[in-house]
């Protein structure tokens, strides 16, 4: 696995790489458990802990150390990002992509180009997340296959928002051969290993949305939602969010009400993604006008009740 350290020297400098990059696997599974909010103050305490150590350490250990830097780095934008925080997410990208370039690292340098393109495509710049999306693709073939799953599937999400609704949907058919369910034996916190043939059907069924086939995404949303392991809340929840959102656009208002309502607590509240609750909120927006539904009524009291 790309990344791995064997044996290291008790007390030596690359035995504190090696911990630091076993802390790094147990802080994305903090995010999975207890939300981003609880994983970025170990995420930002570590950072600052391996900004100190850069300086002090002989030649020979400074690469692996610099990746390790890229790779918290990156987790720091992914969770600025589920926080709405996102001029901090953006430095944090920023910075990884630093990083890795210092070392010529083309897997760290892949992801921060993923995450980057995830970041204009959330900030309403899909031609540039395209743009971002092609760039961290030139890594492809160094990449292990989850990786180059998980790398496909905001291009699609990016393509579908630009209009070009057959090549996404060209890209998500030719993602599922890289798919993690496909590819065994990857350890959990790797990168891409959340991107699932389940997964990559969620973003069809977000794609589809955007396509304006609302019928279709809420049948593909339907038959994907079980096969999200229950530990990646934000996964099922965003789900939620997307199936609810076609209910709303074919005019099924009772529906996604009640879809929505499932991602409020203690789904939403679990994942603790400001940006998951600010999609909900506006899905509250978009059906406000429909309160003489029992459903909609109720979702929209409980909605308030979270703020």
């Amino acid at each position: 696995m790309p990344g791995d350290v064997v044996a290291p020297r008790p007390g030596g400098g690359d035995e504190t790489i090696y911990l630091l990059r076993e802390q790094w696997r147990l802080l994305v599974q903090n995010d999975k458990m207890f939300g981003p909010e609880y994983a970025l103050m170990g995420v930002t305490r570590q950072l600052s802990a391996i900004e100190d150590l850069l300086p002090q350490l002989p030649r020979p250990l400074r690469s692996p150390a610099v990746r390790v830097a890229a790779q918290y780095a990156e987790s720091a934008a992914w969770l600025h990002q589920c926080l709405d925080e996102h001029a901090a997410g953006r430095r944090w990208t920023q910075q990884a992509l630093d990083w890795a370039g210092q070392i010529n690292d083309p897997i760290m340098t892949a992801w921060a180009a993923y995450r980057s393109s995830q970041q204009r495509l959330t900030s309403g710049h899909p031609a540039q997340a395209v743009d971002e999306s092609e760039a961290a693709l030139r890594h492809d073939g160094m990449l292990p296959g989850p990786m180059r799953a998980a790398l496909r599937v905001p291009h699609a999400h990016a393509l579908a928002t630009t209009g070009r609704h057959r090549a996404a949907m060209r890209l998500l058919d030719d993602t599922h051969r890289f798919a993690a369910d496909r590819s065994p034996g990857h350890a959990d916190g790797e990168h891409g290993t959340y991107c699932t043939s389940g997964y990559i059907e969620v973003h069809r069924g977000t794609c589809l949305r955007l396509a304006h086939r609302q019928d279709e995404a809420i049948t593909v949303l339907e038959q994907a939602l079980p096969t999200i392991p229950p530990r990646h809340g934000q996964d099922f929840t965003s789900a939620l969010v997307s199936k609810a959102a076609a209910h709303a656009a074919a005019h099924q208002p009772d529906q996604a009400a009640t879809t929505a309502h499932q991602a409020l607590p203690p789904i939403a509240r679990q994942a603790g993604s400001r940006r998951i609750l600010r999609q909900l909120a506006h899905l509250g927006t978009t059906i406000k006008g429909h309160q003489h539904l029992p459903e909609v009524r109720d979702y929209l009291d409980d909605l308030t009740a979270s703020d």
